[in-house]
């Protein structure tokens, strides 16, 4: 995007990104396409933050696409309500063909199910065991009733009880016959009613998860051209439309996280140094987009090609970003007109003079970013020991420099994404071959729980599916009701389906690195760069090492290891040529 010197024409201060789908998804939006499919709850988080706030902004997309993943939401919810409909169908069928069979069938489905919960689990062991002896005679009750029933209608058969008397026994013996033939066929389908509707529902179920799976392995497969399910809602399509643009932009509209989408945060400091001379002569001017472009050198330099291939930290890159209050008047210049929410592209221009006012409602900073992609190892020869392979981690590092009242205030803000849950990285493990024996599996250990709550899903979801267009409506309403409105998202859908904390061992590592290696590089920048403008940096050194990364805290000649606390020195320490000692 650019600095202001590096542009020559004039564009608009804030406007709306523009947006071209990818011609294939990446891991990360796969992985999150499919989590609908295997989340019903992270469906429904989604389409509510995303969809029904009509006029709220979405934090930028950090590599991947958030169109596809919000439009299989809205599929993966259709799916589901067609799946619990017809099992909610077939219940009905059942209370209707033999209710009490049916009714005797639900109760046991609730009894293992509420054995089987986490509250019951936490219950004594005498109270589990005398629900599983209850559940045993529920289950002894319904196999001995339906025995009866089926011993009892062969007993009436063969001692002729079953067929009614009749005084014109000569002149209807052939209609007699027939109709004995029909009440014996409508006996015979109500004993069998209850068994072949629970084989229907577990059919149903079965065939909907599979369904689900192949969407896994075909439509979400690597390298397949993107399948993007369309709505039938206009409504729909058109806040759709407008998130997709809206994530491409590089202003963030949040009140309570400004880093929104980049992850935890896991490592920040901030220092306020006075711009003393060093020679005494008075106050030194700084040039705050200069030194902006001097820090974002320096991170870049990470990668720089005078490195071996070994040594380069590949694809990471600096980026301006703007960090923007959510509460804003309807008639604020933040807000596009046309689609009533917020603009999440700033022009080089605003974003200097952003950098001259640190004070207003919109604040700079440099993002830096080390994504997960990883780096191929190779002997010297050239051989390859190792292909290039997907750390799961991304780190990102926010930088604020900003001059007021005759100081620099700096800040560093490091964030660590974890990797996908591992339950939605099922896209990526799923074997075509394999998704019958899964779904088959799968439908097995949910099949009480299935059918016992399917009718309390198809009300939900339906309601839910029904109530969008309103819900949507609504948001507008309270967006326009009042001159100030909250258009600052709630959470990220990245972040909603990360797994935290991070529990690999070299991911906590490879974290740790490159925060320390981003903390150096920003921190060396800083200090050379007002060295060079003659700013006396003792203060600033004498702060820098006190900055504890990590486990590890070093304090001119003191180590202390094994804990996370700062220890704070106020001794001065004579003025060092290079960067401060660091951990």
């Amino acid at each position: 995007m650019g600095y202001p010197h590096q542009r020559q024409y004039a564009e608009p201060l804030l406007s709306m990104p523009s947006y071209t789908a990818a011609s294939t998804l990446n891991d990360t939006t796969r992985q999150l396409c499919g989590a609908p499919y295997l989340d019903a709850e992270f469906a429904n988080a989604v389409i509510r933050e995303v969809v029904e706030s009509e006029r709220k902004a979405v934090p930028p997309s950090y590599g991947f696409d958030l169109d596809p993943v919000v439009r299989h939401c809205l599929r993966a919810r259709r799916l589901l309500l067609i799946r619990y409909a017809i099992v909610t169908g077939l219940l009905v069928a059942g209370l209707c063909a033999n209710p009490v069979v049916t009714i005797m069938w639900l109760v046991l489905c609730a009894a293992v199910v509420g054995l089987r919960s986490s509250a019951v689990r936490e219950l004594p062991r005498p109270v589990r065991l005398a629900g599983l002896a209850a559940i045993g005679a529920v289950a002894t009750c319904f196999v001995g009733y339906l025995l009866f029933q089926f011993l009892f209608a062969s007993l009436l058969g063969s001692i002729g009880l079953s067929s009614s008397s009749d005084p014109f026994d000569d002149y209807g013996s052939s209609s007699r016959d027939l109709s004995t033939v029909f009440a014996s066929g409508v006996q015979t389908v109500v004993l069998l009613a209850p068994i072949a509707l629970a084989v229907a529902t577990f059919l149903t179920l079965f065939l909907s998860r599979r369904h689900a799976y192949a969407i896994l392995t075909t439509e979400l497969a690597p390298g397949i051209a993107p399948v993007a399910p369309r709505s039938t809602n206009p409504r729909v399509e058109w806040r759709l439309g407008v998130v997709a643009a809206m994530q491409r932009g590089n202003i963030c509209v949040q009140d309570v996280d400004p880093f929104a989408g980049a992850g935890w945060v896991e490592h920040s400091w901030s220092f306020a140094t006075s711009l003393r001379s060093a020679d005494g002569g008075g106050r030194v001017t700084l040039d705050t987009a200069a030194l902006n472009q001097r820090v974002h050198q320096a991170v870049v330099r990470l990668r720089d090609e005078s490195l071996t291939e070994g040594e380069r930290i590949p694809n990471i890159y600096v980026v301006p970003y703007v960090a923007a209050d959510g509460n804003r008047r309807n008639d604020d210049p933040l807000i596009d007109p046309q689609t009533r929410t917020p603009r999440t592209l700033a022009s080089p221009e605003t974003i200097a003079a952003i950098m001259l006012s640190p004070q207003g409602g919109l604040r700079h900073y440099l993002r830096a970013v080390v994504p997960a992609n990883g780096k191929e190892i190779r002997t010297p020869d050239g051989r390859l020991v190792l292909p290039a392979q997907d750390s799961g981690i991304g780190v990102t590092a926010f930088i604020h420099l900003a001059v007021e009242g005759g100081m620099l205030y700096t800040e560093f803000v490091c964030t660590v994404m974890p990797q996908v849950h591992p339950l939605y990285q099922l896209v990526d493990n799923l074997r075509p071959e394999n998704i019958p024996t899964r779904a088959a599996l799968h439908t097995l250990s949910d099949f009480l729980r299935d059918t016992l709550q399917a009718p309390a899903h198809l009300v939900r979801l339906g309601w839910d599916t029904m109530r969008l267009p309103g819900r949507m409506a609504r948001s507008t309403r309270r967006a326009d009701e009042f001159r100030y409105y909250d258009y600052g998202a709630h959470f990220s859908v990245r972040e909603l389906a990360s797994q935290r904390p991070t529990v690999k061992f070299l991911q906590i590592l490879d974290g740790e690195k490159y925060i320390k290696l981003l903390d150096r590089a920003v921190t060396e920048a800083v200090l050379d760069y007002l060295d060079e403008q003659g700013v006396d940096t003792t203060e600033l050194r004498n702060a820098v090492t006190t900055v504890s990364i990590g486990n590890a805290t070093f304090h001119g000649g003191q180590q202390s290891f094994g804990g996370r606390n700062t220890n704070v020195q106020n001794n001065a320490a004579p003025r060092a040529t290079g960067g401060g000692t660091r951990a």
